[in-house]
């Protein structure tokens, strides 16, 4: 477990673990140059987070219409929303506390793309 950087600013810190629940502000703490790179990968990390989420809701928003699947689909878009209302608001907090968050797929594949 990984503690915050004393260069992170509560503010940063705070800005990056609220663009989980809320992706525009992950979008505009990338622009703030004093971020440490650790919060710079959380903050691409959390734009991932929602893109993927998004993806998967408009995956299933499509199966839902074949005949065939739509019941299993509909089940799950269901739990949908509280999943993620839940996983973002839970990332956002080991955010807030300086914690590295590791979004299962997501992660290992910044990590080949952004070196630390």
């Amino acid at each position: 477990m990984a503690t915050a950087d004393t260069a992170d600013s509560a503010e940063s810190r705070a800005l990056v673990a609220l663009g989980y629940p809320l992706w525009p502000l992950a979008l505009i703490s990338l622009f703030d140059r004093t971020h440490s790179k650790r919060l710079r990968k959380q903050a691409y990390q959390a734009l991932g987070f929602n893109l993927g989420m998004a993806a998967l809701w408009g995956l299933l928003t499509v199966v839902v219409s074949i005949p065939v699947l739509k019941f299993g689909a509909a089940l799950v878009l269901a739990f949908w929303l509280p999943v993620l209302i839940v996983l973002s608001i839970y990332y956002g907090i080991k955010v807030w506390h300086g914690e590295d968050v590791r979004v299962p797929i997501l992660s290992d594949w910044l990590d080949e793309r952004l070196p630390a």
